[in-house]
């Protein structure tokens, strides 16, 4: 069948002459026939060019918008708001932080008949160290997972050890006792190369391709560290982010590279969750199934123009759920959801300013949707960045909401700085920054997590080490301040 052709260009129906231009020129660098990537590069080929000289022709163009249905036409419901945390920046020839926040939206109200089935693809360590407690654990929260998902839903299930198969390939579960049996079946055995069942997986929503209209969602579950395959793992992640699946990393027990996780799921919008009771996983099922039920695009990125003098340094989804985020464009910033913003702060450094200019821009750029149910399924958003200027520092009070986000962000990079400074061997500045975190847990009232800081301190001082249990519930538990309830880190 046909492609329309905004879907050909990978185009938002409002697309702009020059970027119907540089779409046109980006499909054609891919699908030449010269380029030789595929056996239909030459059909491909041609649909760019029909698509091209449609939509760069005004009056063609108009003709055919009229053509297409009304829904394809009307306004996009996504919206971007920034709130700043200065009101304004000043000249300087030193260095300056500003904060931005970014909340993405959706106006539009949930139609459940207009919600899009999933494809969820389990990919399981079924390695030696898997046997026992945690598999059996597995196990019955898949089975969970059975029986919570729609009809229409289509699930897959990947297993891996030291080499990969696929236990049940992807279908609707008209039959879901026969799943079930085949995932009570699954036995540990083997090492653990997580390249292995992550190609394995990606290759499994390849050639489910027919069902593009799909939500996609890969779920990685591991309890160890892979070893020498971890650039080729993201590799596999970023080709994932294009074909709009999102990676969701569990890490079972205490054992796991979750520095490699975060990346793992990070560069695909998803994100790295800690296992460590089987109420955690239960709640994790919970969680994805709920956001399954609300998703509108099934993933968002934002690209952004900078200033030669401007650096983004930091950027950190937290809404609705939290994770650190690649600062490499596009940055994937996950799905978006009816009726829950999806909120990032992001840090900006500007290195210099000496513009006579009023205002200054920060920076430019662009927040892409895709909606699989749409027949264009392109929407974008412009985000301007910009700060009024004054000639010297004022002070002023940071907005409640953006002082809550940048309060707990520090926390979450001092322990990211510990972490860095017990590697380097600087374990006297890591203990000392571990009690001062420790401090700050007290001081909001987080016994739990100022114990556990406390302990590691002491651990740390005594074997010149972390302990790997101490140092995933201090990151994990400082994560988990930004779900504690604030009305106004919410409001757009």
């Amino acid at each position: 069948m046909r492609m329309e052709h905004y879907s050909v260009l990978n185009l938002p129906f409002d697309a702009t002459p020059a970027e119907i231009r540089a779409a046109y020129f980006d499909a054609v660098r891919k699908y030449h026939p010269d380029a030789q990537n595929g056996e239909n590069d030459g059909a491909r080929f041609i649909e760019i060019q029909q698509a091209y000289e449609t939509l760069v022709d005004d009056k063609q163009r108009a003709a055919y918008d009229r053509s297409l249905p009304e829904s394809a036409r009307e306004a996009s419901p996504t919206q971007v708001g920034v709130r700043y945390s200065r009101s304004t920046i000043h000249r300087s020839d030193e260095p300056q932080l500003i904060y931005a926040l970014l909340d993405l939206s959706c106006t539009k109200k949930i139609d459940p008949t207009d919600l899009p089935s999933a494809h969820i693809c389990v990919i399981l360590d079924r390695s030696s160290s898997m046997r026992g407690e945690r598999l059996d654990m597995v196990r019955a929260n898949l089975v969970r997972l059975i029986r919570k998902l729609k009809s229409s839903d289509v699930l897959s299930v990947v297993t891996f050890s030291d080499r990969a198969e696929v236990l049940v390939q992807p279908v609707t579960l008209s039959d879901p006792a026969r799943v079930e049996s085949l995932i009570m079946g699954i036995s540990a055995g083997g090492a653990t190369e997580i390249f292995q069942g992550l190609e394995l997986g990606f290759e499994v929503f390849k050639r489910y391709a027919g069902r593009s209209n799909f939500l996609k969602h890969l779920i990685l579950i591991t309890d160890g560290h892979t070893y020498g395959d971890e650039e080729r793992c993201y590799e596999i992640a970023e080709r994932a982010a294009v074909e709009g699946i999102s990676i969701h990393a569990l890490g079972i027990g205490h054992e796991w590279n979750d520095g490699f996780l975060d990346r793992l799921a990070s560069l695909s919008g998803g994100n790295s969750v800690y296992i460590s009771t089987a109420e955690d996983l239960v709640q994790f099922i919970e969680q994805n199934l709920h956001s399954l039920s609300i998703n509108y695009a099934r993933k968002s990125e934002l690209i952004l123009d900078l200033p030669e003098h401007v650096t983004l340094n930091y950027a950190f989804r937290f809404h609705p759920n939290v994770s650190p985020l690649e600062v490499n464009f596009p940055i994937q910033l996950g799905p978006l959801e009816y009726g829950r913003n999806t909120s990032v702060i992001l840090e900006f450094k500007i290195n210099r300013l000496s513009s006579i200019e009023p205002e200054q821009t920060i920076a430019n750029g662009k927040v892409y949707f895709e909606i699989p149910s749409k027949t264009i399924p392109i929407e974008r958003q412009f985000v301007e960045i910009r700060r009024p200027v004054r000639n010297t520092w004022v002070k002023e009070k940071t907005p409640t909401a953006i002082f809550t986000a940048i309060s707990r962000l520090s926390l979450y990079r001092l322990q990211e700085k510990i972490r860095k400074e017990a590697v380097a061997g600087d374990i006297e500045s890591s203990s000392l920054h571990l009690k001062y975190l420790a401090s700050r847990f007290m001081e909001q009232g987080n016994q739990d997590l100022a114990r556990t800081a406390l302990m590691e301190a002491d651990h740390l001082q005594k074997h010149q080490r972390f302990s790997d249990e101490g140092l995933k519930d201090i990151k994990y538990g400082t994560r988990s301040l930004f779900l504690l309830p604030d009305p106004e880190l919410k409001k757009p």
